[in-house]
Formats: structure tokens, C-alpha cells, sequence
């Protein structure tokens, strides 16, 4: 069996990058969701308890890209509460 090209592989990422997109853009749209939640019910944005749990999770059936499954969900997460404390801060009086 023949290695695919170094274009096909890249084509391949592209593609897997479009779909990540859209699979980021579909959380964050959840995330509004939560941000609205937390609003009403009066909840903090960070959850510290849940996050580590999140963290704790990635890379069990890879632990040689646990690390970086980590630095990458960490950053999601960093973005949902800057999103959320946006969000918030808007709907403050």
C-alpha cells in the first residue's frame, strides 16, 4: 500500500479543520446558551470542578497526546468564558 501524497494529506486536514470549525461554532452556540442559564440562576462563569474534570478525561485512550488534547480544550474553555463573561456583562443593567 502506497503513502498518500503530501497534498492529499493536506487536503485531509483542511477538510478535518472545516469540520472542527463547525463543530467549535456548534458549542459556542451552546455556550450562549449556558451563559443565558448561568444569568438567570445566577451562577458563576467558571466551574473549576468541571473544567478538571473535562481535563482529566482527554487522552485516556492516547496518552501520548494528552498534553496536547489538554493545552487545546484548555484554550476552548479559556474562550467560552471570555464568550460567557461578555454575554454577561452585556445583560447587566
Amino acid at each position: 500500500m502506497t503513502m498518500p501524497d503530501l497534498t492529499t494529506l493536506r487536503q485531509d486536514i483542511d477538510q478535518l479543520n472545516r469540520e472542527l470549525e463547525h463543530l467549535l461554532i456548534k458549542r459556542f452556540a451552546l455556550v450562549k446558551q449556558v451563559a443565558a442559564h448561568k444569568a438567570r440562576t445566577q451562577q458563576p462563569v467558571c466551574d473549576p470542578q468541571r473544567e478538571a474534570a473535562i481535563l482529566a478525561q482527554l487522552g485516556q485512550s492516547t496518552p501520548e497526546l494528552q498534553p496536547a488534547l489538554q493545552a487545546i480544550f484548555q484554550t476552548i474553555m479559556t474562550q467560552s468564558r471570555t464568550l460567557e463573561q461578555t454575554l454577561l456583562t452585556k445583560e447587566e443593567p
